[in-house]
């Protein structure tokens, strides 16, 4: 159960254990990213941010709590991403509230570490309120070590950080930002005589996801939106209600977006008994985890692609950013 901060403004304690059940649900076998030193110094002169507004860090003095950071994304490659993550505090619970910034550094030299850039963290909470991350559109440009160091405030006035490592690949097994989206004759209503229940786990289906298969919308010259998810299954906490973001999303951008939906795991068989097997989406686009939103141009290029849950509000000004919607 997720615990909310305490009224006092510190992070309220719970057990730890929510934290490492949330690191193994990602579907992902990396342990969890490594603490890179206490050679950085917290304390840094007020300076203006990118907006010229003053951003002030945390002071020594202020600290009055820990954190502990899980990722979101199950890997990180070079180029365009949305780097998200979730945050702890000492005894386990999840932050829900806080003013929360990023810095980068280049751990290329890990006893020197090199501050790269710093940005404001985006809460983003699941529709149903039980879980919030704190993301950053960034596009990395070299793959190797990174570090981040993230500051916390909650409204309360506590205040916390913590430094963790982690890696962006050159490349990876999963289709990405500049590929080409990967050309499948996904099942569709005529597929399965109309009956969607064949075709998704959702307790409330909605046709239009499964009329297109998404060979047939990579040969219509529209961007297209294709979700691999699981409803009924998902593997993850951070899932959320992605299949119900996309219908509501769908109902806005019908006329001018292909909308396709396939299940991860194989709707062949019965998931509970075989141990979960990966669908044939999952295996063609190189897929670990689940959920995935990919935005694909009309030329069938993968643009951008999100990981973990999202909210409408994110896919519509990806929409309209990447397509000019």
């Amino acid at each position: 159960m997720i615990s909310r901060p305490r009224p006092d403004g510190g992070f309220s304690r719970a057990a730890l254990v929510a934290c490492v059940l949330m690191v193994a649900a990602c579907g992902s076998d990396a342990e969890e990213a490594p603490r890179f030193g206490e050679a950085l110094s917290n304390t840094v002169a007020q300076h203006d941010d990118a907006d010229g507004a003053p951003h002030v860090h945390l002071d020594p003095e202020e600290i009055n709590s820990t954190l502990n950071v899980v990722l979101v994304p199950s890997e990180m490659v070079v180029g365009p991403s949305r780097f998200a993550v979730a945050l702890f505090d000492e005894g386990g619970d999840l932050v829900m509230d806080a003013d929360v910034h990023f810095h980068y550094y280049d751990l290329t030299d890990r006893d020197n570490p090199v501050l790269e850039s710093e940005a404001d963290a985006d809460p983003i909470a699941a529709p149903d309120g039980v879980t919030v991350i704190f993301a950053h559109d960034r596009e990395f440009n070299r793959a190797g070590d990174w570090g981040l160091e993230v500051e916390a405030r909650s409204p309360g006035g506590g205040a916390a950080f913590e430094r963790i490592g982690f890696r962006v690949a050159e490349d990876t097994p999963s289709l990405g930002p500049g590929e080409a989206a990967a050309v499948v004759d996904t099942p569709t209503l005529e597929d399965v005589d109309g009956d969607v229940s064949r075709l998704t786990t959702a307790e409330s289906p909605d046709p239009e996801l499964h009329r297109l298969s998404l060979a047939e919308a990579l040969d219509n010259d529209r961007p297209t939106l294709l979700l691999v998810a699981t409803p009924a299954f998902c593997q993850t906490r951070f899932c959320g209600p992605v299949y119900d973001i996309a219908s509501d999303v769908h109902a806005s951008y019908a006329d001018r977006v292909n909308f396709v939906y396939v299940e991860a795991f194989d709707r062949q068989a019965d998931a509970l008994t075989t141990g979960f097997q990966p669908g044939p989406i999952m295996q063609v686009f190189g897929l670990e985890s689940e959920p995935w939103l990919f935005f694909i141009d009309p030329a069938g290029t993968i643009v951008y692609r999100l990981e973990g849950f999202w909210t409408a509000a994110e896919v519509e000004r990806q929409l309209q950013s990447r397509f000019g919607l």
